[in-house]
Formats: structure tokens, sequence, C-alpha cells
């Protein structure tokens, strides 16, 4: 059962379901919430998935674009260069793919997954597809995903980019539990 905009303003308000967002009213939909940009980052060279966890390349990453209070995202990471802005438009260039974190941070419990799904107006009006797929029950933290636009186009940042729904699970799930939770807590790679 996916949950309501009612439902789902009193976790967020009462349980903490999400976090930093800026105006839950505006961000709420009638089966969902939608989420702002606070990064957007890069991928000069791609990476590379194996078979075994230890023989995974993480991409080579160039110059990011930060809202101000959200640079703590990025720390540990090997950047080109990095721009932390009160505000800000960036350029994207036409089939160059990027990093984008949302400013919201989940706190997933057990018994809910959440699905994401980008706004139509980010395809719209950037011309540009969200690489992303659902979060699982348990899952804190902020999320990441894969912009790519298919032409030259502009996002500002804190833009709302990418809506999130629920659903409630039967029973519970314990992410924190399974064999691989590599991204808790909003890790890139």
């Amino acid at each position: 059962m996916h949950l309501s905009k009612d439902m789902l303003k009193k976790m967020i308000l009462e349980k903490g379901l999400l976090t930093n967002y800026a105006d839950i009213e505006a961000q709420l939909t009638p089966n969902g919430v939608d989420v702002r940009l606070a990064a957007i980052v890069e991928i000069v060279n791609g990476g590379r998935l194996a078979v075994a966890k230890t023989d995974n390349l993480a991409p080579k990453l160039g110059t990011a674009v930060v809202l101000k209070g959200f640079e703590e995202r990025l720390k540990g990471y090997e950047l080109k260069e990095m721009h932390v802005v009160d505000s800000g438009i960036v350029k994207l260039d036409r089939l160059k793919p990027y990093l984008v974190l949302t400013c919201e941070e989940l706190n997933t419990p057990s018994s809910l997954m959440s699905h994401i799904t980008p706004r139509s107006s980010l395809f719209r009006l950037t011309q540009s597809l969200l690489g992303c797929s659902f979060v699982e029950a348990g899952y804190k933290g902020f999320l990441t995903f894969m912009l790519l636009p298919f032409t030259d186009s502009q996002i500002e940042l804190g833009s709302r980019f990418a809506q999130l729904s629920f659903t409630e699970l039967t029973g519970e799930a314990h992410y924190e539990q399974q064999k691989e939770s590599n991204y808790q807590g909003g890790k890139l790679f």
C-alpha cells in the first residue's frame, strides 16, 4: 500500500521520515514528496563494477557545485574542485553524466520502502534523464542519482527535481542486516 499525502506528512512531522526539507507544504504531492538538489558533480571517467566488491573502481569526479551547508556530503571524495554557493544555476553539458545529491535525508523505518521518480519538469525543461531506482527499507541518509542531459541546459541548486513515494511492507526488512549495505548514510560509492 502506498502512503497518502496526509499519512506521509504525519510521518515526516512526527517521526522524522524526511529531514532537511524547505517547505513541507510545497514539497508534498498527492502521493509523495519532492526532493531538492543540494549538489551536482561532474563524472569525468566511469568506474568499474566487478564481481568482487574489492575490485570495484569508483568513477573519476570533476567539478562539484554544492549549496552552502551541504558541502559535508562530498567530504572524502577526490574532486577536481568544489564551489560552495549560497544559490546558483549550474550549466549542464549535453551528454555529460553528473551525480546529483538531495538536500533531504531519509530516515526510513524497516516497514517502508521508497520509490524514486524524476519530476516531469526535469525532463521537460532540461531534457535530462535521472538514473534512479528505489530505496530499501531501513535506509538512512541523503540520496544520490545520476543525471544525464541530452542537450545543453541549466538547473538551479535547490530546485525540486525528483519525487519519492513510499510503500508499506508486510513485515519488516532490516537494511543494516543485509550482506552489503554500502550506501547507508548517503555514500556516493
